[in-house]
């Protein structure tokens, strides 16, 4: 059985990453959905965006968390990738949901920097993100959501939060423990250069999803189907499409 595709931070390779057109051309492929990022605007509006700062957006070394919403919707977060995408604007994570609740599965990542003066906007954010999602998304569709960090606090949080949601652990390593956590986790995953079948199986022996991320080459491709993976996320779906069309 083929894994899942995940569109990482939608079509990223041909369209400007977490908006509204990478997530729209990435669903023009049979793939079974997308990622993408989550974090707090300055007045505590969840939004989709990926990096720490905007420097490729404005050349602005501010955090996102430093702008107000209204003023990053303002910004054009298309033309940077390319002149063909001006006027693209920020997504909210309410449009987000909105829009691709109840159409796809969705991998929603709560990013934190790890810095000890924006733990409380971390904390609250793992909150937000539960809350939103159990307000907007039908109940039927619960169940095509993971929720993913690198925090294990804020994924444990967001657990305590909505228990009956699915929960998903980001490492830069194989070393798990999945004692951390409270509640019940769903998936890990884990970038396609350090995956082992060894870290797969031990996935698989303690109930859980193994996902890798991006496996944009046929090379990483076949590595990650050797390997047994269940969720392959990629920066270019169309690319990984066609591949396992072959």
């Amino acid at each position: 059985m083929f894994p899942w595709i995940i569109a990482h931070r939608g079509a990223m390779a041909e369209a400007p990453e977490n908006t509204r057109s990478a997530f729209e051309l990435a669903l023009n492929f049979p793939i079974d959905g997308i990622e993408f990022d989550v974090q707090l605007s300055r007045d505590g509006v969840p939004v989709v965006f990926h990096d720490s700062n905007l420097k490729k957006i404005n050349g602005s070394r501010r955090a996102i968390s430093s702008y107000r919403y209204e003023a990053l919707c303002q910004m054009d977060l298309g033309k940077w990738f390319d002149s063909a995408f001006s006027g693209e604007r920020l997504l909210s994570l309410e449009e987000v949901l909105l829009e691709y609740g109840a159409k796809t599965r969705l991998l929603v990542e709560i990013k934190s920097d790890g810095s000890r003066e924006n733990q409380e906007k971390d904390q609250s954010l793992s909150h937000m993100v539960p809350d939103m999602i159990k307000r907007i998304v039908p109940e039927t569709f619960f169940a095509q959501i993971l929720i993913l960090s690198f925090d294990a606090n804020l994924i444990s949080a967001a657990m305590q939060r909505a228990p009956d949601l699915k929960y998903g652990w980001n490492l830069k390593t194989a070393k798990l423990t999945i004692s951390d956590f409270v509640g019940n986790l769903c998936s890990v995953s884990l970038p396609i250069r350090k995956i082992t079948s060894r870290f797969v199986d031990y996935c698989h022996t303690n109930g859980l999803i193994a996902m890798t991320y991006a496996c944009n080459t046929k090379k990483q491709l076949d590595k990650a189907l050797a390997m047994g993976v269940d969720v392959i996320m990629t920066d270019a779906p169309g690319r990984i499409c066609s591949y396992l069309d072959r």
